[in-house]
C-alpha cells in the first residue's frame, strides 16, 4: 500500500526540522533586532545627554558676562553633530539667545525621556543653565532619529538574510540526511505490510547497527516469535476451557439477542439444564419471572455491569434460588459478544438473615438495657433524694442547735458543730450533684429546655474558657419522656467528649422542632471548633455508639461531620411520631 507524501515519514520529517529551524532563527533574529534597537537607542540617549551637560555647563559663564556672541561661536564648533537638528539657548525669561538648526515652530515641545519612547522621529530634550547657584536660563536640543532608524533598518534586512541562508541550508541538509535515513525505513516498512499479509518468512536487513538496524532485528525477532506466540495463545485458550469447565459458577455467552452461545459443565449443577438443552435459547430463561404487577426487564442481559448484580434464578424444576449477575461484553467482528457469571449466594443469604436477626436481637437488649439504666438512674436519685438527703438535712440541723446551744458555753463543741455543718453542706452538695448526674429532678419538673439550661450552665462553670451557645426553636415542651431523657444524656454526652477530647474555645447548641403537634420532627445540632478527628480511623469509646444506640430506638438518625483541624458537628433528627409509638 503505498504511502501519500504527506503521510510519509521522510516528508513529515523534513517539515518538522524545516519549521524548528524557522522559529529558531525568527526569535534570534526578533531578538538580536530588539538588542540592536536598545544599543542604538541608548547610544543617542547617552550622546545626547553628555552633549546636553557639557553646553549647560559651560555657557553659565557667558550667560553672565552676556556675550552670547562668542557662546554662539562656541555652540556652532559643537552643533556639528550629525544626529542634532537644533540648539537653542534661552536667557531667564525662556527667551531665545541663539538659535542653531531647525528650531521647532509653535512652542518649545516637551523634553522626551528616552528615544525609544520618541513618536515625532525627533528626540528633545533640555535642561537649566546654573551659574553659582542662580539660574541664568536654559538649553534645549533636538536630536534626529533618521539616521538610527537607517542603521537599525540596515541591520534588520543583514539578519533576514544570514537567516534566510540558513534556512535554505537546513533544507537541503535535511533533504539529503533525510533520504538516507528513510530509506532504510521504507524497507521495514514494506517488510511489515508483508507480515499483515500473512508472510512470515520475510527478513529485513540489518546493515549498519545504528537505531534502525537495531530496529530491523528487533523486527526479525518479532516475526521469528509469531508461530511461538500463537502455539501459546492456543495453549491459553485450552487453559481457559479447562477453568470454565472446573470452575464452580455457572458461566455463559450469548449474542446481542440473548440467544445462549456456550455455557460451562457447572450450569447443569446449578440449573439442572445440559449444554444442549440451553444452546440457542434466551437467557431470561435462567431467571425467574417478576410479580405480575412488574414489567419484565427486557435489557438486562444487554446491560455491562460494573459490578455483581443480585437477581432470582430459577432452576429446570421451578425452583428459585438467590444468585449474583455479572455480565461483560467484548466486541467481535463488529458484533458484540456477551459474557456472563452466575454465582449462587443462598449460603451467603442465609447467613445474612441469621446475623441481621443476631443484630436485631443485640439492639433490642441494647435498647432494653439503656431503659433499664434510666429507670435505675431515676430509682437510685429517688433513695438519694429520700434517704441520704434527708438524713443530711437532720444531721445540719442537729449541728445547728448544738453550735447555738454551746456557743457561749464551749468553744470546743461549737467549733466541731460548725465542722459537722460544712462537712454535711458539702456531703449535700455532693449528693445533689450526683442526683442531678443520675436523673435531673428539673426534667421531670420543667422540661427539657430547662434541664438543658441547668446542665449548661454547671458545664460553663466548670470551663470558663470554652464559649457555649445554647438556642432553642419551636415547641418543646411535648416531646415525650423517651426524647426528653435520650436528648439529655446526648447532650451530657457530647459536650463531655468536647471537654475531654475537642479543645475547642468554641460549643454551639441547637435544639429545634419542625411541624405542629404530635408530628413533624426534633432536630439536635452540637458543633465545636476543636480539633476534630478523621472519621476513618476506628473508634473504640463507647459514647458515639451509646447516643446512636439511643437515637435509632426513637427511630431517628445521626450524622457526624468532621475532620483533622475543622472541629466536630453532631447533627440528630427524631420523628415524633415514632418517639410517641415507643413511649
Amino acid at each position: 500500500m503505498a504511502v501519500r507524501p504527506w503521510r510519509s515519514l521522510r516528508v513529515r520529517l523534513i517539515a518538522s526540522v524545516v519549521l524548528i529551524e524557522v522559529i529558531m532563527l525568527s526569535l534570534l533574529v526578533w531578538n538580536n533586532l530588539d538588542l540592536i534597537r536598545r544599543a542604538h537607542t541608548d547610544r543617542l540617549r547617552d550622546t545626547a545627554a553628555s552633549m546636553l551637560q557639557q553646553i549647560a555647563t559651560t555657557s553659565g559663564s557667558y550667560m553672565v558676562e552676556v556675550d552670547y556672541a562668542s557662546l554662539e561661536e562656541y555652540l556652532r564648533n559643537i552643533a556639528t553633530h550629525p544626529e542634532l537638528a537644533y540648539l537653542a539657548v534661552l536667557d531667564r525669561d525662556r527667551r531665545p539667545v541663539i538659535r542653531l538648526g531647525e528650531v521647532p515652530a509653535g512652542g518649545w515641545p516637551a523634553p522626551d525621556r528616552h528615544p525609544s519612547e520618541v513618536r515625532d522621529a525627533r528626540y528633545d530634550i533640555a535642561t537649566d543653565i546654573v551659574f553659582g547657584g542662580r539660574a541664568m536660563g536654559q538649553v534645549r536640543m533636538g536630536f534626529s532619529l533618521a539616521r538610527m532608524q537607517q542603521a537599525i533598518q540596515a541591520a534588520r534586512l543583514r539578519s533576514v538574510a544570514i537567516a534566510g541562508t540558513e534556512i535554505v541550508l537546513t533544507i537541503l541538509a535535511t533533504v539529503l540526511i533525510g533520504i538516507h535515513l528513510t530509506r532504510r525505513l521504507g524497507q521495514l516498512a514494506q517488510a511489515a505490510q508483508q507480515v499483515g499479509a500473512g508472510d512470515y518468512e520475510v527478513a529485513v536487513p540489518t546493515g549498519v547497527p545504528d537505531e534502525v538496524g537495531m530496529t530491523a532485528s528487533a523486527f526479525n525477532r518479532m516475526v521469528a516469535e509469531v508461530s511461538q506466540r500463537t502455539r501459546r495463545l492456543q495453549e491459553a485458550l485450552a487453559r481457559e476451557r479447562v477453568i470454565e469447565s472446573t470452575a464452580i459458577d455457572g458461566m455463559i455467552t450469548y449474542d446481542a439477542d440473548g440467544r445462549i452461545l456456550s455455557v460451562n459443565p457447572a450450569m447443569q449443577t446449578l440449573f439442572g439444564y445440559d449444554e444442549a438443552e440451553l444452546r440457542g435459547r434466551h437467557a431470561a430463561l435462567l431467571l425467574a419471572p417478576p410479580p405480575q404487577d412488574h414489567d419484565s426487564d427486557t435489557t438486562l442481559w444487554t446491560r455491562v455491569t460494573g459490578a455483581r448484580r443480585e437477581v432470582e434464578g430459577r432452576r429446570r424444576d421451578g425452583s428459585r434460588f438467590p444468585m449474583e449477575l455479572y455480565i461483560g461484553c467484548i466486541d467481535v467482528s463488529g458484533e458484540p459478544l456477551y459474557a456472563a457469571t452466575l454465582h449462587d449466594i443462598t449460603e451467603r443469604k442465609r447467613a445474612e438473615s441469621e446475623c441481621r436477626t443476631l443484630l436485631e436481637g443485640n439492639r433490642f437488649l441494647i435498647h432494653k438495657s439503656l431503659a433499664v439504666q434510666e429507670e435505675e438512674r431515676r430509682h437510685l436519685a429517688r433513695e438519694l433524694h429520700d434517704e441520704l438527703g434527708q438524713c443530711t438535712t437532720a444531721i445540719q440541723a442537729d449541728a445547728e442547735l448544738i453550735h447555738d446551744m454551746s456557743q457561749h458555753k464551749d468553744r470546743r463543741v461549737a467549733a466541731s458543730a460548725e465542722a459537722i455543718q460544712a462537712v454535711s453542706a458539702r456531703m449535700y452538695d455532693a449528693v445533689h450533684a450526683m442526683m442531678r448526674r443520675l436523673r435531673p429532678t428539673v426534667l421531670d419538673d420543667l422540661g427539657l429546655v430547662a434541664a438543658l439550661q441547668d446542665a449548661l450552665r454547671d458545664w460553663r462553670e466548670r470551663h470558663p474558657g470554652t464559649e457555649l451557645e445554647f438556642s432553642t426553636d419551636g415547641e418543646l415542651g411535648d416531646l415525650g419522656e423517651p426524647v426528653n431523657i435520650s436528648l439529655y444524656r446526648i447532650v451530657q454526652e457530647a459536650l463531655t467528649n468536647v471537654a475531654r477530647h475537642a479543645g475547642a474555645r468554641r460549643v454551639r447548641i441547637g435544639l429545634s422542632r419542625r411541624g405542629g403537634r404530635g408530628a413533624g420532627q426534633v432536630v439536635l445540632d452540637v458543633a465545636d471548633d476543636g480539633r476534630g478527628m478523621d472519621p476513618d480511623l476506628p473508634r473504640r469509646g463507647l459514647g458515639l455508639i451509646g447516643m446512636r444506640e439511643r437515637v435509632e430506638a426513637l427511630h431517628g438518625t445521626l450524622r457526624l461531620e468532621t475532620a483533622p483541624g475543622r472541629g466536630l458537628a453532631l447533627h440528630v433528627v427524631i420523628p415524633l411520631g415514632s418517639a410517641e409509638m415507643t413511649a
